[in-house]
């Protein structure tokens, strides 16, 4: 599977704000080109990588990514691992990290700046260049309007918390309801529920089910929110599923959120429409690819404060 942006992402804070682990990528850049190219700079080396690997999986593999670099790695980020971690188990979860949560880019920022103090050549200056510019594309705040910023802030929460079997009745309206379309490549399954027990339970039958991990794509280009005729903010949502090892395809939904005058006037679901498809992922699906939520998209987008 192609190397994701935010996995290059992920790559650099790895590999190269990670100064002790610049020598390993190297390695693994003279490696590939069969040592006939002098490979140099951070920046020459993530060019063959990319290119000459060009998957995540296979890059981390490498006999020159250790078992503690890839450990140390996940301590700095606090992120725990099970005790009987393997290689295969440190990778997996460093692919999970890296396409779930936003990397945070103050750590390339503080290699930017240790670098800057000293003789930087041209092509070390292109290769951070780069780096904002990749910063840049997975945080695209082209349209950042509270409405977009309460979509990816309830996105990233919900997805969070279905994944952990965390998400509780109080989340939803006690009428709320489900429309989930189950689209494998020999049949179509829907299923319609209404009452937050109903839907929590059919949600995370689905999940134990099919042992999907949900991974929105949090950039603009994968959640934006809308208003309907009713009042409703709508929350529009995709991105990809997981099992522990595969990508095995993309999922697209629409909630429908109304705050609770009697619950702190928090927002909680009114309604969810959500389609999981069984297809190969060759990128992170973007909402303008969807067919279903074309007609969601062309809501309107109020621009102020949501009351």
């Amino acid at each position: 599977m192609p190397i994701t942006e935010r996995e290059k992402l992920g790559i650099v804070d790895f590999l190269v704000s990670e100064e002790q682990n610049v020598p390993a990528l190297l390695q693994v850049a003279r490696s590939v080109t069969k040592n006939i190219c002098d490979v140099a700079t951070a920046q020459e080396a993530l060019d063959y990588v990319y290119i000459q690997i060009g998957d995540t999986l296979t890059l981390l593999n490498k006999r020159a990514i250790t078992r503690e670099m890839l450990f140390k790695y996940l301590h700095h980020r606090k992120i725990q691992v099970n005790a009987d971690f393997t290689k295969g188990a440190l990778i997996t979860k460093i692919i999970e990290y890296w396409n779930t949560f936003q990397i945070k880019t103050e750590h390339i920022t503080h290699y930017n700046d240790s670098v800057d103090n000293q003789t930087t050549s041209s092509q070390e200056k292109s290769f951070f260049s780069q780096v904002d510019s990749t910063v840049n594309d997975c945080n695209n705040k082209e349209a950042p309007y509270p409405i977009h910023l309460l979509a990816r802030k309830f996105t990233e929460w919900f997805f969070n918390n279905l994944n952990t079997k965390e998400l509780k009745v109080e989340d939803f309206w006690t009428d709320a309801t489900l429309q989930l379309r189950i689209a494998a490549t020999d049949q179509i399954n829907d299923y319609e529920c209404a009452g937050d027990n109903e839907v929590i339970s059919n949600l995370l039958k689905s999940k134990e089910q099919f042992g999907f991990f949900f991974n929105p794509n949090l950039t603009h280009a994968g959640v934006q929110g809308r208003m309907n005729v009713h009042g409703l903010v709508l929350v529009l949502a995709c991105g990809t599923l997981h099992t522990e090892q595969n990508c095995v395809g993309v999922f697209e939904c629409t909630f429908g959120l109304l705050r609770d005058p009697f619950a702190e006037n928090n927002w909680k679901v009114k309604t969810m429409q959500c389609i999981l498809r069984s297809q190969i992922a060759a990128s992170m699906p973007s909402l303008c690819e969807s067919e279903t939520l074309k007609e969601a998209l062309c809501l309107p987008i109020p621009e102020g404060e949501i009351t």
